[in-house]
């Protein structure tokens, strides 16, 4: 018990004075945005616009501020009223959302456009959802690829692989392979889970591109890793032939290896595992079954498969396991059975007869 407080009482103080110190730190970091929120309000309401534009962007994300989206829209729009482009975007996002205002996709268009003109490309990117979903406009795909067009020559993601997916589909455009990859990759390069996803189909099948299977993997993986639904199910595909074949072998394997110790001569002495070698033999029967069951997830979930190229923590301890269990295994096959008690006694008397084995 002496040992127990010797070790549990300078671990309780460590905690103690590391909770406190991160708790003064919150505490500080808390107290550095309420202010900022303060002086920032107070040059919000002589009418600055990106103060009321930065009050509003602290209501939306409750950064020293409480959470509060109708207080937040009422900052963006008088910025937006002083005609700064991203507060006219914002209060925009606010109409089409309907956080903190009634939903409404007209003045949600009318407020996009109007940061649209000024060049705001998420505005743009905006305004082209909008002509392509046809919400509070009619459906347009060639005004929608004109906006999306803006955005992406501007570097938006969102636009690149909305074009990818435009040109994929030859709406408002001529269906072209070749450009759709090309948008796909811009926006793929800058970690946009949909486009990875998208350039990983493309060179899956060879649209517009090479067909490169293991490129394609690579970039399905990185988009699998950001949740791509479509990804994800990509990666996890059924066991083949031959992994069912290969995951039934080591399973008998392995049963064989774990329930070797059920043998007469056990059941005869009454014990079990009743020397290492026999320990080593059960072990490895069992370190088999673990490995075909991570085996068997890691080939039908994603997150830890890796398909023809990559190392991943799947593959890693798959081959670590591999070596561990092949080590065991040369042990076994190089080890000699310990002799039992009986066996002794009768080469004992053997020795000291002068090895008369007729006694």
């Amino acid at each position: 018990m002496r040992l127990f407080w010797k070790i549990a009482t300078p671990v309780f103080c460590v905690a103690i004075i590391g909770g406190a110190a991160v708790a003064r730190h919150l505490y500080k970091a808390k107290a550095k945005l309420a202010e900022a929120a303060r002086v920032c309000r107070v040059k919000a309401e002589q009418g600055d616009a990106k103060s009321e534009y930065d009050l509003a962007h602290m209501y939306y994300h409750k950064l020293g501020v409480p959470l509060d989206y109708a207080e937040a829209f009422r900052w963006y729009r008088k910025a937006a009223e002083q005609g700064d482009a991203k507060a006219e975007f914002e209060v925009g996002s606010m109409y089409f959302r309907g956080k903190g205002v009634s939903q409404d996709y007209a003045e949600a268009l009318r407020w996009y456009r109007k940061a649209a003109d000024q060049g705001y490309a998420y505005a743009q990117s905006g305004l082209g959802f909008m002509y392509e979903t046809g919400k509070g406009v009619p459906q347009d795909y060639t005004e929608a690829l004109l906006w999306y067009r803006k955005a992406a020559d501007q570097g938006d993601a969102f636009s690149q692989n909305a074009l990818g997916v435009m040109y994929y589909k030859g709406q408002g455009v001529a269906q072209v392979y070749a450009e759709s990859a090309r948008w796909y990759r811009k926006a793929a390069d800058q970690g946009y889970a949909l486009a990875e996803s998208g350039i990983g189909f493309m060179l899956w099948y060879g649209y517009g591109v090479p067909q490169d299977r293991a490129e394609a993997n690579r970039w399905f993986r990185m988009a699998a890793d950001q949740g791509d639904e479509y990804a994800i199910r990509t990666l996890s595909k059924s066991l083949t032939t031959y992994v069912k074949f290969s995951l039934t072998i080591q399973l008998i394997g392995g049963l064989i290896l774990t329930f070797s110790f059920l043998s007469l001569n056990i059941y005869e002495s009454g014990k079990s595992l009743r020397n290492f070698r026999q320990r080593v033999i059960v072990g490895t029967g069992v370190l088999i079954l673990f490995t075909t069951g991570l085996s068997w997830y890691g080939y039908t979930h994603y997150k830890i498969r890796c398909i023809y190229c990559g190392l991943n923590t799947f593959t890693v301890c798959k081959w670590l396991l591999g070596l561990v269990i092949i080590g065991l295994l040369f042990y076994i096959v190089l080890s000699k059975e310990p002799a039992q008690e009986g066996e002794i006694a009768t080469e004992e008397i053997v020795a000291e007869s002068g090895g008369d084995k007729k006694l």
